[in-house]
């Protein structure tokens, strides 16, 4: 609170009959009273967030004439000041809870100094004019100070509020991915808090460190029309999203800003009770990006790095076994069937590797027929295909 460093009381050069005579108009201010607490209420009623019924008229009146008759004695001397200062904060907290937006709020605490100032203008007569020039700045402190005093409260209620409303909600986002997210109560108790469906598909993005960094920033502005929920767990950074109704694969799922971050990236396909699942398969993948990735791992696109990772961890190294098979071929011989083959896995048509590759179709028909002798792999035959797709993944 600021405390004006000019006192209100009169100094040594101002006569003690100013003095007398600023006492006995700030008197007949508060006789006017009624008046000024009338004019209040009718101006603050034309502010929006205080028009119709969010405010009874009750209310406001008991607000002014209590603020108001406190700053009137306040201008009476600094002995005042600390139940004014009281009634302000109280006020502003007051406000904040009822959610009365910060502009309207002030707005309304800005007509305090016109309606008393020109209520004390009607008052005073041409000989008061010394006085009101050498007063009116002190008179503007004392409301300054009100506000002040109102616009710090509300500021650190709001914080408050936030901060909790911000806690409550992630309680409600962690019991998703605890055990009591088996249980119906609390999938619908989160659909209701966020105004969501429990049963619609939900994304979920995973990752650490720098990608985990990302994902926050994302999770920061979430919008009505693109909800971003954050959850963050002992090892993995989450978000997740309902997916829109018409985007049906992972990748059209992604929201702005999702799509370029190598993260892992999985869906519920049984809303929010599948979440927890969803997001042990998404950290899962987020361990199989590479530095050289630029999007998410997904297991549409990325199943045959998920299948060869999976299979490694068994011992089972399809990778080793078909180079060892590759190994009785020269150098530009397995150069030229690695090649032929990666392309021709990634379209299954010999007549666009061959174009891709600028050679004949026969050329493509030779190498892929070397290449079954060699390895015993048909790569006409989709089962076979696979385990070279996994192989190479």
């Amino acid at each position: 609170m600021h405390i004006p460093s000019v006192p209100l009381r009169p100094s040594r050069d101002e006569p003690e009959a100013s003095e007398g005579r600023w006492v006995l108009l700030v008197t007949e201010l508060k006789g006017r009273l009624p008046a000024m607490q009338k004019l209040f209420v009718e101006r603050v009623q034309a502010i929006a967030g205080y028009s119709g019924d969010s405010f009874a008229v009750e209310e406001l009146e008991n607000s002014a004439v209590v603020s108001i008759g406190l700053i009137l004695n306040s201008m009476a001397g600094e002995e005042h000041y600390p139940r004014m200062v009281e009634f302000a904060t109280g006020l502003g907290a007051r406000r904040a809870r009822q959610g009365v937006a910060a502009e309207a709020l002030m707005s309304a605490v800005r007509l305090d100094f016109p309606i008393i100032w020109s209520t004390l203008l009607r008052l005073s007569t041409p000989a008061d004019a010394s006085l009101m020039a050498s007063r009116a700045e002190d008179v503007w402190r004392v409301v300054d100070d009100y506000a002040s005093a109102i616009h710090s409260s509300y500021l650190s209620t709001r914080v408050a509020m936030a901060q909790q409303e911000a806690g409550v909600k992630q309680e409600f986002i962690s019991a998703l991915f605890s055990a009591q997210g088996r249980h119906v109560e609390t999938r619908e108790r989160f659909a209701r808090a966020f105004d969501v469906n429990a049963d619609a598909q939900y994304a979920i993005a995973a990752g650490k460190g720098r990608r985990a960094e990302e994902l926050r920033k994302l999770a920061a502005f979430p919008t009505p029309s693109n909800p971003i929920f954050l959850h963050e767990s002992a090892d993995y950074t989450y978000v997740f999203w309902p997916i829109p109704e018409l985007k049906f694969g992972t990748q059209d799922a992604l929201p702005t800003g999702v799509a370029t971050i190598p993260c892992g990236v999985a869906v519920s396909a049984d809303g929010l009770m599948g979440l927890a699942s969803a997001a042990r398969v998404a950290a899962a993948l987020s361990e199989l990006a590479k530095p050289t990735d630029h999007a998410p791992v997904t297991v549409d696109k990325h199943w045959a790095r998920l299948a060869r990772t999976r299979l490694d961890e068994t011992g089972v190294d399809l990778r080793a076994l078909l180079e060892l098979q590759l190994g009785s071929c020269r150098a530009e011989e397995l150069e030229r069937l690695r090649e032929t083959v990666t392309c021709f896995l990634l379209n299954g048509n010999v007549a666009v590797t061959a174009e891709t590759l600028f050679c004949h179709r026969n050329t493509i028909l030779n190498r892929l027929r070397r290449f079954k002798e060699v390895t015993g792999i048909d790569l006409t035959v989709p089962t076979e295909i696979a385990r070279v797709v996994i192989a190479w993944a």
